[in-house]
């Protein structure tokens, strides 16, 4: 009876949930959404910063504009006491720990830059922040439920119904919750995702109008002729999400070489943006007017060659100078821009193009490569144009160009950002907590030690008496001397002092080692117990056995078996 009521009280709980946080994040999605489109609407229109300079009509809107967004963003940082932003590399880092990781202050004040940045016209997506956002929101309101769910359920919930609602594409968001940050499926998590995702969806079509962002008027076409323009195309996508990536990795590189102060770097990049949108005011903010317009082959060839050099550069600048958003809208419209360059090729050599419909593939196989999420990438094309027969063939360029980025560069974008902080999210959660648990904190003091003057006799004596075959050497400060065994004092008794028996080249850890490292040391160790040094002070903190290290790693494995089977950790 017991378990039957347990189990009705779980069911009634991940409804709950599921429900709860997709209309929560549907409500904040579409203000952010809206805010931005407000933002932008009056710096587009705002005529007071127009001029005319020797004949050109030029608009001083997004230079100014761009100038308060970073005086903004660095108060941000400044009194919000912020180093970093937070985005989907920290949503999934979070979703793969078993404790709480995400950091929820540096999470809404994240998505309130991005807010600024996209408003202000930094060229910025707005669906990396909306996903954090969710996750962070999905973190505050596991604290409601008294830990009842795993964390990655919370982080998923508020992944989905970001995405959902954010292009109401439900299908799409439940797929790309489990793709790119769980990376796992169970009957748990699936529940209260699917219904946070499709809840966002009805609340966003019920209270805004459910309007798609993106709209495509891409007709039908011959899948079998198509194919091999699928798969070329797909390639050439590819190397231009992988230039796209590079771009975004180096480009804070480059920029850190400078030793320009944060604070003043962010007004260079309002000045370099600002400037060239005074001249190009369609690749500035989140472009969703102009991908929409190039899906619909409302602009030329040339033009949008233009539109996509300038949008990888700004892009760049944008997010290595201080401002911050997403790369997701960025990748669209670089992926947009990409299919009509490429349908333009083929109209060169005289072959038959189809520019909508190559325009919506290298828009869907772009922002997945960059995502890497292939799988929602598809479900996204047939949710966008009510197309099963464009999802199919988007298969074969989304695959194409995943497969190039995943040899060349990584599996996304977020697993190189997470890379480049020594966090490998490729060796699985198992790894990851093994790396994160310290050997400090599972070390006993329970050992025998001696000073290292002590006489053999004596020390045989002692460790006889305790039943011990090891002991170790510290010195009057408590410096750690070394390590001593009982079959080496009995084979020397006419020695003076246990420190000239003291072995040689033994296994050491620090209380700072990982257990993971501590398994790797252990691997060929031969003994009773393995010392575990004080890193600063080189004093002894005390003893692990490998009987310790092994029920630690059995231990950390039914915590990952437990987070994916969607249970309370």
């Amino acid at each position: 009876m017991n378990n039957l009521a347990r189990s009705w009280k779980l069911v009634i709980l991940i409804i709950a949930v599921g429900l709860f946080i997709g209309t929560a994040v549907a409500l904040a999605t579409k203000v952010f959404v809206n805010s931005i489109l407000y933002l932008t609407d009056l710096r587009e229109n705002a005529s007071i910063f127009k001029t005319k300079i020797m004949g050109t009509d030029l608009n001083f809107a997004p230079v100014i504009t761009l100038l308060i967004a970073a005086l903004v963003i660095n108060l941000v940082k400044k009194y919000a006491k912020i180093t970093r932003f937070h985005g989907p590399a920290d949503s999934i880092y979070g979703a793969h720990r078993t404790d709480n990781e995400i950091d929820t202050k540096t999470g809404y004040f994240s998505t309130f830059s991005a807010l600024i940045s996209a408003g202000g016209g930094a060229s910025v997506g707005q669906y990396g922040p909306l996903v954090h956002f969710g996750a962070t929101l999905g973190t505050s309101i596991r604290l409601l439920t008294r830990n009842a769910l795993s964390t990655d359920i919370f982080i998923g919930c508020g992944t989905a119904a970001a995405i959902s609602a954010g292009f109401n594409a439900p299908i799409a968001g439940l797929i790309f919750a489990h793709e790119a940050l769980l990376r796992h499926f169970s009957i748990k998590a699936i529940t209260p995702i699917a219904i946070s995702s499709f809840t966002a969806a009805a609340i966003s079509e019920r209270i805004f109008g459910g309007s798609q962002v993106l709209v495509t008027n891409a007709a039908e076409i011959d899948l079998v002729g198509f194919l091999p323009v699928a798969i070329i195309s797909g390639l050439f996508f590819g190397f231009v999400a992988l230039i796209y990536m590079q771009s975004l990795t180096r480009g804070p590189q480059l920029f850190a070489k400078t030793k320009i102060s944060p604070s003043y770097l962010i007004f260079i990049g309002a000045l370099i943006c600002g400037s060239v949108g005074m001249f190009y005011p369609e690749v500035l903010g989140i472009g969703t007017s102009t991908i929409n317009a190039m899906l619909n082959i409302e602009i030329n060839v040339k033009s949008v060659i233009i539109f996509l050099l300038l949008k990888v550069f700004l892009t760049t600048v944008c997010l290595s100078t201080g401002f911050f958003g997403g790369v997701f809208s960025p990748a669209l419209f670089v992926g947009a821009a990409s299919g009509l360059v490429f349908a333009g090729l083929l109209a060169i050599t005289g072959l038959e193009s189809n520019y909508s419909v190559l325009a919506l593939c290298g828009m869907a196989a772009v922002g997945a490569s960059v995502i890497g999420t292939p799988i929602a990438g598809v479900i996204l094309v047939i949710e966008l144009s009510n197309n099963y027969d464009l999802g199919v063939i988007s298969i074969v360029s989304i695959a194409s160009a995943t497969l190039i980025t995943y040899l060349f560069f990584g599996q996304s974008l977020f697993d190189r950002q997470l890379l480049n902080r020594g966090i490998d999210i490729a060796l699985g959660r198992s790894h990851l907590k093994l790396m994160d648990q310290s050997i400090g904190s599972l070390c006993s003091d329970d050992f025998m030690a001696f000073l290292p003057n002590t006489p053999p006799k004596q020390a045989i004596k002692l460790m006889i008496a305790q039943e011990v075959t090891e002991a170790y050497l510290i010195d009057e400060q408590g410096i750690y001397q070394g390590k001593i065994r009982l079959v080496d004092l009995l084979a020397n008794t006419a020695q003076k002092q246990c420190y000239v028996l003291r072995e040689n080249n033994e296994v050491l850890l620090t209380d700072t080692d990982s257990v993971l490292q501590g398994i790797e040391t252990c691997k060929n160790f031969i003994g009773e117990s393995i010392p575990v040094i004080n890193k600063d002070k080189n004093t002894l903190t005390g003893i692990i056995t490998e009987s310790d290290l092994f029920t630690a790693y059995l231990d950390l494995n039914r915590q990952i078996r437990d987070l994916e089977a969607g249970l309370r950790n």
